[in-house]
């Protein structure tokens, strides 16, 4: 049996980034419309956390069902086929211009960056079942709702 602390508190991360788009849409003024690029991000937030948290609670029941190396490498694999998908939409967004901003370079290597290091970590969980390689690619999950959110927060009033 695994420990859930690690698990319950990635989850709760989790959830505050969720927290944090949903008060992004409470703090827009009624009649402002929604830019591209700020819909893009407060996707992005959205689809991490959730994904994350589901990432993070699934651990419980499947290392209880299938004990902890087939547990993990049956979330690994799905939590590959998750993080990859959400990347691959993302990328692909960004690619045909969709959010009306060409983000820089260096912003674009960085999260492209997060998104392959962590579908490597939960590829390695899927042919390993080590417990410490879940757990990195976890937090590197949490990495993208955070990278965007100080992203957005950077760039207030620009």
């Amino acid at each position: 049996m695994v420990d859930s602390s690690f698990f319950l508190t990635v989850a709760g991360i989790a959830m505050s980034f969720a927290g944090f788009a949903g008060l992004m849409n409470a703090l827009r003024r009624g009649g402002d419309a929604w830019a591209p690029m700020d819909l893009y991000q407060l996707r992005i937030i959205v689809a991490y956390a959730i994904a994350t948290l589901f990432g993070s609670l699934s651990t419980i029941p499947f290392v209880g069902l299938f004990g902890p190396r087939a547990g993990l490498q049956w979330l690994g694999l799905m939590m590959l086929v998750v993080s990859v998908a959400i990347g691959i939409g993302n990328m692909l967004s960004d690619i045909r211009g969709a959010h009306g901003i060409a983000l820089r370079t260096r912003v674009r290597v960085v999260f492209a960056t997060i998104t392959i290091l962590g579908a490597v970590a939960f590829l390695g969980t899927a042919a390993t079942g080590i417990l410490e390689l879940y757990q990195l690619a976890l937090i590197l999950m949490l990495a993208m709702p955070a990278g965007t959110f100080v992203y957005v927060v950077v760039r207030i009033n620009r």
